[in-house]
């Protein structure tokens, strides 16, 4: 399986000439960068919850377009994708999907602390061995020894509760993620910080460029 990064917390998994997606959110269009049309047809998207960095309806619509594409979200962001005639199915923490060849696990898993009222966060797990834990530090209930897309910047994340959070979830290989609010060079420097810190225990931190894979 290939794990393709974008901006922010947009993340792909390719496996089989299938494509998952996951938090196509505002921050990954709005400066240009990357177009729906770039990324291309996918097959399903996910979403970990309802924050515009995570969650934009007008990029769904453009990935329906596309191609025929199933979007899965929690009950809460469904209603929302409703009200803007995005048609999306459910999933509740602890239930395994199986979608267009990728076993999908949901854990709900608490938002990181922000101003303001908490939104549902799942964490999803992508055939065993990829987790993606939307905006948590929380630990999901799983025996996981493989590859973590880690928050690395942001309101509520910070880098040492993100490193601790790796070597807690027992993560083999790290992919950062949630870092668009960041300036190119201290982006740099952070990584190089992150890198350094994980391999002590074993940990290896791939920071990859926008459409950029690493193969799991």
């Amino acid at each position: 399986m290939e794990i393709r990064k974008y901006l922010h917390s947009c993340i792909a998994a390719e496996e089989g000439g299938k494509r998952l997606l996951i938090d196509p959110g505002l921050f990954s269009f709005i400066e240009g960068k990357l177009t729906p049309e770039a990324i291309g047809a996918v097959d399903v998207i996910l979403i970990t919850h309802q924050h515009d960095d995570h969650y934009y309806p007008d990029a769904l619509k453009a990935f329906t377009r596309l191609g025929k594409t199933r979007i899965v979200a929690d009950e809460e962001t469904g209603a929302l994708l409703a009200k803007e005639g995005v048609r999306a199915e459910t999933i509740g923490a602890g239930e395994t999907k199986d979608i267009a060849g990728f076993s999908v696990k949901a854990f709900r898993v608490e938002h990181g602390p922000i101003l303001g009222k908490l939104p549902l966060n799942l964490a999803y797990l992508v055939n065993k061995t990829f987790l993606h834990p939307g905006d948590s530090f929380a630990v999901p209930p799983l025996e996981f020894s493989g590859t973590l897309a880690l928050p690395i910047a942001g309101p509520w994340a910070l880098r040492t509760e993100a490193l601790a959070f790796a070597k807690r979830v027992r993560s083999r290989q790290v992919i950062p993620v949630h870092d668009a609010m960041l300036k190119e060079w201290f982006l740099t420097r952070m990584y190089e910080t992150c890198a350094n810190r994980l391999a002590s225990d074993h940990i290896s931190f791939h920071p990859l460029g926008v459409g950029e894979a690493l193969t799991v």
